[in-house]
């Protein structure tokens, strides 16, 4: 019999739709977060118990898409974010990437409002 009140823990990437980056871009967005965010938890500790049973249990991802005021804002909350200075053109870096840590898909929940699947 299986326990319906375990967390479902998935790992969500938010991509900027506003920069219509190319699909091999994309590609190297979500693995620079994916990779930025296995290490911080690796070498930093904190939210092992969170991260091991997102390990344990599939590693499960889903990639998003918001518009670059909606990436920007879970930027500024103090999620994992991603600027690519190849594409900055002599500006500042644009934010391509926000990562959020594995979470429960209810507590995710309010956090994805308005975002569209890739």
């Amino acid at each position: 019999m299986t326990e319906t009140n375990q967390p479902e823990w998935i790992q969500y990437y938010i991509l900027n739709r506003d920069l219509n980056l190319s699909p091999g871009t994309t590609a190297v967005q979500v693995a620079h977060a994916a990779t930025t965010l296995a290490l911080h938890y690796l070498l930093n500790g904190k939210e092992q118990e969170a991260f091991r049973s997102w390990l344990e249990t599939g590693q499960r991802k889903t990639v998003l898409t918001g518009s670059e005021q909606q990436v920007l804002q879970l930027a500024e909350r103090g999620y994992l974010s991603v600027r690519d200075g190849q594409l900055s053109r002599g500006e500042e870096a644009p934010l391509t990437i926000v990562a959020l840590p594995p979470m429960n898909r209810d507590d995710a929940a309010p956090l994805l409002e308005g975002l569209r699947e890739l």
